[in-house]
């Protein structure tokens, strides 16, 4: 972008200046455009304007450019503290389903266990009866 800067610079002090004594001759510049090419000053205004719409543009692009590299920036570290947080809550979930799982094989041995009671005391009883 300096590079563009600098060319846009230079390019601007060669240009030619608006001269208010060209004014006074128009009619004989007019006639020299027509059978040379030259320059009047309404091809200067429109160099001048053509020239300061580039510089605004470029401006705008120069803008543009700084904040999407802003943007990148933000994202990126929005980007690794949503990983950050997406690899903590893995964890404290991996570990939830781990202590479930655990308590889901405690409460099935003691489901188990009572039924194995239960069933045992039912037999006795069974048999008591019978006799």
């Amino acid at each position: 972008m300096t590079t563009l800067k600098t060319k846009l610079r230079t390019f601007k002090q060669i240009l030619p200046k608006l001269d208010p004594r060209r004014g006074l001759i128009n009619l004989g510049g007019a006639m020299l455009k027509a059978l040379f090419g030259t320059v009047v000053d309404s091809d200067i205004i429109s160099l001048h304007n053509n020239f300061d719409e580039l510089q605004s543009r470029q401006q705008d692009i120069f803008h543009s450019v700084a904040n999407q590299l802003t943007y990148i920036k933000k994202l990126d570290t929005t980007t690794s503290v949503n990983a950050d947080a997406i690899a903590n809550l893995s964890g404290i979930i991996n570990d939830d389903m781990n202590n479930s799982h655990n308590k889901f094989r405690e409460i099935t041995r003691d489901i188990l266990w009572l039924n194995m009671t239960i069933y045992g005391q039912s037999a006795l009883f069974m048999t008591i009866r019978q006799n």
